[in-house]
């Protein structure tokens, strides 16, 4: 600090510029000395080769930083082409499901409506034909009870008189209802 000092007040006391050539008071030795040694210490602990190694070293972890980060971006490209994809076959299962669930719904519905006309058809058949026995059966019966009274109609007049008249009747009448008989059938 005191050669500084010196050095300004040397330059403030003299009218102009001027360079000091004392080698002594500029320290030029001491500078030289300095800097030698620094040169020497820097070679001699290869400080130079040790910072260009770390230098290298450096730039390969960001290198492989950088490669890693390539390769990550490409596997979140292709992970969110496959979720993509993934969504996509889902959509496509879900949409495939609901259309089979209504396949199925409305083939159980015709397999159901076929079914119920099936059974109504012959529930229906089953009544006509009961129909039909219950109507031949009235029929049958109307005919013995008219048979019936007929014939008590007949004997008693046969009892009472016994003409021709009341067998002709008999006769007749046994007629229609074995015409009667014939349409019900």
């Amino acid at each position: 600090m005191t050669i500084l000092s010196e050095t300004h007040l040397l330059i403030l006391h003299s009218e102009g510029f001027s360079i000091n050539t004392n080698i002594l008071e500029t320290n030029v030795i001491n500078q030289a000395i300095l800097i030698g040694g620094l040169f020497f210490v820097w070679n001699s602990l290869n400080v130079g080769t040790a910072l260009l190694e770390k230098q290298n070293r450096k730039i390969s972890l960001v290198q492989d930083s950088e490669k890693r980060l390539n390769e990550a971006v490409t596997k979140l490209a292709e992970t969110k082409k496959q979720l993509s994809q993934a969504q996509v076959i889902i959509l496509e299962i879900q949409k495939e499901t609901k259309q089979t669930k209504l396949n199925l719904l409305n083939a159980d519905y015709a397999d159901a409506k076929i079914e119920l006309s099936r059974k109504f058809n012959l529930a229906a058949t089953v009544l006509k034909n009961r129909e039909r026995l219950i109507i031949t059966e009235i029929k049958q019966n109307l005919a013995l009870l008219a048979l019936k009274k007929v014939v008590a109609i007949l004997e008693t007049q046969s009892q009472n008189d016994n003409n021709s008249w009341s067998k002709q009747y008999m006769q007749e009448s046994i007629k229609m209802l074995g015409i009667l008989n014939q349409k019900s059938n």
